[in-house]
């Protein structure tokens, strides 16, 4: 296993820089939180995933042009179903977010397996953000049941972490040079 290049570290980091501002806004406990997290959520995912689909179109990137293409797809479909829900009780607006999270943990469960088939080392960082990614939803999904402050200011540092974490993983990422 050797450091190999590898093509989107910019989407690790835009999901790094969305972790810390999500673990801010939870922190903050601003009143409403829940519905500045159903906006921010939507918006994040909703911008995801036009990037992811039109990144390969406009750039004409042939690595991995299907598996961005549906992921893109996805985070989009989740965008509008965020949007859709947001007049909802919250159990079911915290069930979306929840399910978005596991996907967005098998994504990267998914990218961790492609990076160990090309022999490429940063396939741990994947694996890493995948269990912390659970974790998170593991917090959302207690929501569900019960939000009070404490928990709302626990997830958020949570959130915080996790976004610290995806950051210093583009950065790793981003690090190893492409080969000519």
């Amino acid at each position: 296993m050797e450091l190999k290049y590898f093509s989107k570290p910019w989407l690790q980091a835009f999901k790094g820089a969305f972790f810390i501002v999500l673990g801010i806004i939870v922190m903050m406990q601003i009143p409403s939180t829940l519905y500045s997290i159903s906006i921010f959520f939507s918006f994040f995912i909703g911008l995801t995933g036009f990037v992811l689909v039109l990144a390969p179109l406009i750039l004409k990137v042939k690595d991995n042009r299907k598996w961005n293409l549906t992921l893109g797809i996805i985070n989009l479909a989740f965008a509008v179903l965020i949007i859709m829900k947001m007049n909802q009780p919250r159990t079911e607006i915290y069930l979306v977010i929840v399910f978005w999270i596991i996907l967005n943990s098998v994504t990267e469960v998914v990218e961790a397996v492609l990076l160990f088939l090309q022999k490429n080392a940063y396939f741990a960082l994947f694996i890493i953000n995948a269990l912390l990614s659970s974790l998170m939803g593991l917090g959302f999904y207690n929501f569900l049941y019960e939000t009070d402050s404490r928990r709302l200011f626990n997830m958020g540092f949570i959130a915080l972490v996790v976004g610290l974490v995806y950051e210093l993983s583009a950065f790793l990422l981003k690090a190893t040079k492409k080969p000519e």
